[in-house]
């Protein structure tokens, strides 16, 4: 089996057609196909089926994508690590991130390794919890920190639990809501609400109201971006369901209003990695920082809990 075999077989399964497959792979159809013959048959197993929507893969044919994703996409590593190198710098290293923890402790321990490692080339990706491991998955990531929602994940990925963040409800300063203790949950269903796009934030608010007996509120917004979230909240009369370290200044400003009506969702977050993985000095170094931090500010939410309980 060779590399071009499996560039061959990703253009295909990636275009479900063989003319645009051809294109992407800069080679003429027949000359595709006969590749695409040719790996089935060093792997021994049909690859590939023809269905009305287009080409898609077998379920042979799907455990190889998965691979060949990921081999290719460390192959490009490899390659883009060597000519580093040998440009005199100390490689690639490629980060994720939560978006919930993009500007709150990784951009510092981003800040910390380019200055630890000044000659390596760092690359940070911003993003949701899925789309992420994704990313990992196909060797696209070395690392990330995010939160980890329920759920199984890969068996060749390493979670490390480091740190416990609380969402929130909150609501602009002059919300009506804002000056009531405790607002009843068939008031929050009919509110109007802006909330993250992500399927775990749905479902929890789904359970969080059906435990009433009660509808999520077909008034809301969801976005992908918690900054826009952020802006709604201070603009509008919206709820919103935010992790705590992301709206303490807005809260500490008076632009943003916490709600004391319980709706506590401990949010569990660390570091995802392969177990596989080459484990470079400059991720590792990175890693290190991260559970620094992580226990820095684990350290500083005990203390005001404590402090609270004693007030």
């Amino acid at each position: 089996m060779e590399l071009r075999h499996l560039r061959h077989f990703v253009a295909v399964v990636q275009a479900g057609n063989l003319s645009r497959a051809a294109e992407t792979a800069f080679i003429s159809q027949p000359a595709l196909t006969r590749s695409i013959k040719n790996l089935e048959e060093l792997v021994g197993a049909v690859l590939l089926e023809r269905l009305p929507r287009g080409i898609v893969p077998t379920p042979a044919g799907q455990t190889l994508y998965d691979y060949a994703v990921f081999i290719l996409n460390e192959v490009r590593r490899a390659r883009d690590e060597v000519a580093a190198t040998d440009a005199g710098e100390r490689g690639v290293v490629a980060i994720g991130s939560a978006a919930m923890f993009s500007t709150f402790m990784v951009d510092k321990a981003v800040a910390e390794l380019a200055l630890a490692f000044p000659e390596v080339a760092l690359t940070v990706s911003v993003g949701f919890f899925e789309e992420l491991v994704d990313q990992l998955v196909e060797g696209r990531l070395d690392v990330l920190f995010s939160n980890i929602p329920g759920g199984a994940l890969p068996d060749d990925l390493v979670v490390e639990q480091l740190y416990s963040t609380k969402t929130v409800l909150v609501v602009r300063a002059d919300h009506p809501f804002a000056k009531r203790p405790n607002i009843p949950r068939a008031e929050l269903a009919r509110a109007r609400w802006v909330i993250v796009n992500q399927l775990h934030m749905r479902d929890y608010l789904t359970q969080f109201f059906a435990a009433e007996g009660l509808a999520m509120s077909k008034s809301t917004i969801q976005t992908n971006s918690l900054e826009m979230i952020t802006g709604l909240l201070q603009r509008g009369d919206f709820v919103g369901l935010m992790p705590d370290h992301l709206v303490r200044q807005a809260i500490r400003k008076g632009q943003l209003k916490r709600l004391t009506t319980e709706a506590p969702v401990t949010r569990r977050a660390g570091l995802i990695y392969r177990k596989d993985g080459p484990l470079r000095p400059a991720v590792a170094h990175f890693m290190g920082v991260m559970r620094r931090h992580c226990a820095i500010e684990s350290g500083l939410e005990e203390l005001k809990t404590s402090h609270a309980s004693s007030a």
